[in-house]
């Protein structure tokens, strides 16, 4: 009965720390971010259109990102919550198999552990295709360990499950499933487990629920993989098959130092391998092996092989059980309730610290600058400009917006309508788009200062209908020492009508690019 009692208390701290956490990091954006980030703007209008997939990344993000983004007064709000909760599935996964195996306080210091790692805070405000892949890992990892261990065909399912969702959400998920399936294949405690129907039911499930991806996929030609393929080429050098995985490596080792450095609390600085494991812990050391090495061997000899680059972000899934790993491989000098709630504080506390960090860079970033950080862009007041230079020609909604992606997407998520985004006016990007129904039924194009004249020109000419305006100009609040922010903008009326013939398009463009002093 004590011992219940004290696995119940410790499963409220992993609670009460867990949530905090989503609370603090959750709040802070919402706080002191006036403009969603990068990704986040990306991921609303995107997923505002429900496809299978998109030119960069597959669709899963996209679509929580839509769908809760009219949750709160402010769309990017729930975005910030649910990229939190997306860390929190890391923390409990983590939680669940060190559990298993281990006692619970040791099971709450390897979750908090992960607070050393900026991988796991501060990058982690943006709802993006990582942020969801990481929960999608953690989940795909714990629900197979139950799997194995357990045999019920539930687990086989959603292991199954959140295998799809992981490649729904990233392509580099199949690194993980890649691993695991040689680790099923050659382990001799699970490869008995292919003569059990769960290994089928799994892959069952995955392929049913991946399938239509991979049709849109089929149909659009493959755009995804050339995304990648063009994200991951570097500068050409022969160096580069032994540069790129170094940096990679570098990179990777610099991200999980404080994780290193916080386990000596319970390893000691002297690592000693555990040779006292009883085949049940063996099975998890292995299981947790495959699941952090298997993906980095991967990652590094692919770079090897074609010395392509890999971005420090890829990393971020692989290092979720880490903690767990070491608590597993190696003798604990140390595992004493007392001091591991000494370092569950400590790991909360540098947490704090670097919560506290990003709340004064979003406050004083864009002074310190002279420039608009992205989550400092007035996209409410572009937005509401939008629609009322469109109310002069139509009393009807902005059915799309094209033209330079970010002021485009800004204007459109926070306008008070979901708005159609033709980002760039390239087809590539946005194959939903039908030119001549744009043409048609009327919209607006936007351009801004990073916008090629040449570009600027060639949207003119493709749609010589689009009525070129005096540019929209918003002064810096934070910032009012600075040039205003200059959008260039041009409508297309709804029927395309127009009272008088208009000039050329070498006329109607801007001197400078945004507008004629």
């Amino acid at each position: 009965m004590d011992a219940d009692v004290s696995s119940s208390n410790w499963t409220r701290w992993f609670w009460l720390f867990a949530l905090s956490h989503v609370a603090v990091w959750s709040l802070v954006p919402i706080l002191t971010a006036t403009n969603g980030p990068l990704d986040t703007i990306e991921m609303i209008y995107w997923g505002q259109q429900w496809q299978w997939g998109y030119y960069k990344h597959p669709p899963l993000p996209a679509w929580i990102a839509a769908s809760t983004s009219q949750l709160f007064s402010d769309p990017a709000w729930a975005t910030y919550i649910v990229a939190q909760c997306c860390i929190l599935a890391c923390f409990w996964a983590v939680w669940e198999i060190v559990r298993d195996r281990n006692k619970p306080w040791v099971a709450l210091a390897s979750v908090a552990l992960l607070e050393a790692c900026a991988f796991y805070n501060f990058t982690t405000f943006e709802l993006n295709n990582n942020m969801v892949r990481r929960a999608m890992t953690a989940l795909t990892v714990v629900f197979l360990y139950w799997a194995i261990t357990r045999g019920k065909l539930v687990y086989w399912g959603a292991a199954g499950l959140f295998v799809a969702l992981g490649m729904l959400s990233k392509y580099d998920h199949s690194m993980l499933v890649f691993s695991l399936l040689v680790f099923a294949a050659v382990h001799p405690q699970v490869r008995r487990l292919w003569k059990t129907p769960g290994p089928y039911v799994l892959i069952g499930i995955a392929l049913v629920l991946f399938a239509p991806h991979l049709w849109w996929m089929v149909e659009n030609d493959f755009i995804t993989l050339k995304y990648i393929k063009d994200r991951t080429q570097a500068k050409p050098s022969d160096w580069n098959h032994l540069v790129m995985p170094a940096k990679f490596l570098g990179e990777q080792l610099g991200a999980i130092t404080g994780i290193l450095i916080g386990s000596m609390a319970m390893l000691g600085v002297f690592w000693r391998w555990r040779t006292d494991l009883s085949p049940e812990d063996r099975l998890s050391r292995d299981y947790l092996a495959t699941v952090v090495l298997g993906p980095l061997l991967i990652a590094v000899t692919a770079s090897a092989m074609t010395g392509g680059m890999i971005r420090s972000m890829l990393g971020a899934p692989i290092w979720i059980f880490l903690p767990a790993l070491l608590v597993m491989c190696f003798e604990r000098r140390r595992e004493d309730p007392v001091m591991c709630g000494r370092l569950t504080v400590a790991c909360a506390s540098f947490s704090l610290v670097l919560a506290l960090a990003l709340g004064v860079r979003n406050e004083f970033g864009t002074v310190l600058r002279g420039k608009y950080l992205r989550v400092d862009y007035p996209g409410q007041k572009i937005a509401a400009e939008v629609e009322g230079r469109w109310h002069q020609f139509s009393e009807e909604e902005i059915p799309t917006i094209a033209g330079a992606w970010w002021p485009a997407g800004n204007a459109s998520v926070y306008s008070d309508h979901p708005i159609t985004v033709y980002p760039e006016c390239d087809p590539k990007f946005a194959p939903w788009i039908d030119e001549d129904l744009f043409v048609d039924r009327g919209g607006v194009i936007l351009w801004d200062d990073d916008t090629p004249r040449e570009q600027i020109a060639d949207w003119l000419k493709r749609f010589p209908v689009a009525i070129v305006q005096a540019p929209i100009e918003i002064e810096h609040t934070k910032a009012p020492d600075s040039q205003p922010l200059q959008i260039g903008i041009a409508v297309i009326p709804p029927g395309s009508y127009l009272p008088e013939p208009l000039p050329k398009t070498a006329d109607r463009l801007p001197a400078d690019g945004i507008q004629s002093r």
